[in-house]
């Protein structure tokens, strides 16, 4: 087996990055793994040209543990895929700050998450994670998006949807604006954001979307054992879900996979219609960020079709 540290070696770096985590894999030449860290959010919505910082510390971690030499930057390529890419300024900034690098191709996570899924196949992918977003790749790089507009006035459906929805609720049990009494639901989130008005609004104090993200798990357990007010919050998650879904194709028939973290969590409160025209991902992201890397994949045209 050869050295990955030789100089005739191309390596490449392959980065899946979002709202709340970013996970980094190396490839050698060959295609074969050899190593996978997960870091801090790279969202460029949120980090800005930051992201670099996430990037590039989670890269120097895996060269350090399959002892790469240490001029490895000048013969790695880079398959880079980011929410928030689509953001034409954000985008610019994060490639200035760029360092040295072989190659470097950046696009979406979405874009990268429906290359995984399809192998470079047309198909079309909703991603359930922090945020949320459709995309369809149609032929040759064209592709389609909806939603991904952020947390400010979208990703609905999403684990910060799902946790901003559970504590906007829960504020308004509290402060008896509301004719519903406060159930499991609101008292696990006045638990564990603050059951007084000053520690609630100390932890909403610059609260990023990851951190709503982090109450969904609790919204669902609370759905799992039938609490009225989160099973009516997953429900309408799932329904959000299927909107993005069906804006992409309204007949139904192109091939078409769920990705993210809360994928399988919320599987049993999506609507059937669309649990049944959902098949399994070929591969997951970091695949599709290898494809774009190795020149595998055209480069991402996003077209966005009004009705």
């Amino acid at each position: 087996m050869r050295n990955p540290g030789t100089m005739s070696d191309h390596l490449y770096c392959c980065v899946d990055g979002g709202a709340s985590n970013t996970r980094v894999a190396l490839y050698d030449a060959g295609g074969r793994r050899l190593g996978l860290t997960v870091g801090g959010p790279a969202s460029l919505t949120v980090r800005g040209p930051k992201a670099w910082d996430v990037i590039l510390g989670a890269l120097e971690h895996l060269a350090h543990a399959v002892s790469l030499d240490g001029d490895y930057m000048a013969r790695t390529e880079c398959g880079i895929g980011l929410a928030g890419a689509n953001n034409a300024e954000a985008r610019r900034m994060f490639l200035e700050a760029a360092p040295g690098l072989r190659g470097l191709r950046v696009a979406t996570d979405a874009y990268i998450a429906a290359l995984g899924a399809h192998l470079g196949a047309p198909g079309a992918v909703v991603i359930i994670g922090t945020g949320s977003v459709g995309y369809r790749i149609e032929a040759a790089g064209r592709c389609r998006l909806v939603g991904g507009w952020g947390f400010v006035i979208g990703d609905e459906g999403s684990g910060a949807w799902i946790g901003r929805t559970a504590v906007a609720q829960t504020v308004r049990v509290l402060d008896l604006r509301s004719h519903a009494r406060a159930s499991e639901l609101h008292r696990a989130i006045a638990e564990r954001c603050g059951k007084t008005r000053e520690d609630m609004l100390g932890w909403l104090w610059g609260a990023e979307p990851a951190k709503f993200a982090e109450l969904a798990p609790l919204v669902i357990e609370c759905a799992g054992r039938g609490d009225t007010a989160a099973l009516a919050i997953v429900t309408e998650a799932g329904r959000e879900i299927d909107a993005l879904a069906e804006a992409l194709d309204p007949a139904r028939r192109v091939p078409l996979a769920l990705v993210g973290g809360l994928t399988e969590p919320l599987d049993p409160f999506l609507p059937d219609r669309l649990r049944s025209w959902v098949r399994e991902p070929h591969e997951d992201p970091i695949i599709g960020a290898l494809m774009l890397a190795q020149g595998r994949a055209p480069e991402e045209t996003i077209v966005w079709q009004n009705r």
